[in-house]
């Protein structure tokens, strides 16, 4: 049997993919089967899982595929070394975050990865296991975990003070991100409900900054 090359793998696997992406125009992500992915690409039974165990496996690649890499990293790297004051520095960052949702929206893998969040909303085996391989969820965490360490140290620096514990405030960073996220994910093509996540994350800053002090200190 001849050797099976890195390359021929990845063709394979690109075509599996590109199967996929339509038949995802033409049934949503929860009623697609592996038996349609198999049907679609032409393979005899069981032959597809020579590049992919199991249809998650399909959906991660496919995500992550189509999923603009450290564009939001950038942004929020960029924002936390610039020379603005503490403040509008972390309504900036709050605000890039609803953006980057907003972009990813219009792109075949912002589209499958919402309908995937709400598929799986309620199965904490499968969000544990798929989730943390979303390039997606990488770029919301590490944007939430940077912020909260500039918050940190701006607090630590005596820089910024807080009328709510501190503690509060990163839960309700980290609760308002994902619940927009979540709500985001639900409605997500649907007709009558259109969410203006621009919107959302203005609110969701401006109510973070209601939380914070900043101190001058005087030359």
């Amino acid at each position: 049997m001849p050797k099976v090359t890195d390359e021929y793998l990845k063709d394979k696997k690109n075509f599996i993919l590109e199967c996929t992406n339509e038949i995802l125009k033409e049934k949503p992500l929860y009623q697609i089967t592996m038996r349609d992915i198999i049907k679609k690409a032409g393979f005899s039974q069981g032959a597809i899982y020579r590049y992919y165990a199991n249809i998650d496996e399909i959906y991660i690649d496919l995500i992550n595929k189509n999923t603009t890499y450290n564009l939001l990293e950038q942004k929020i790297d960029t924002l936390l070394n610039s020379e603005q004051s503490a403040k509008p520095v972390i309504l900036d960052c709050i605000i890039a975050i609803g953006e980057y949702i907003e972009e990813l929206l219009k792109s075949v893998g912002g589209k499958t990865c919402f309908e995937l969040l709400v598929t799986y909303a309620y199965d904490t085996e499968k969000r544990n296991a798929i989730f943390p391989k979303l390039k997606f969820k990488q770029s919301l965490e590490y944007a939430q975990n940077k912020i909260v360490e500039y918050l940190m140290q701006n607090i630590n620096q005596g820089i910024l003070q807080t009328t709510i514990p501190v503690n509060s405030i990163i839960m309700f960073i980290c609760i308002s991100i994902d619940g927009i996220a979540q709500s985001v994910a639900i409605n997500t093509g649907g007709e009558k409900t259109v969410l203006d996540i621009s919107e959302m994350f203005q609110t969701l800053a401006k109510a973070l900054i209601s939380f914070l002090e900043e101190y001058h200190i005087e030359q």
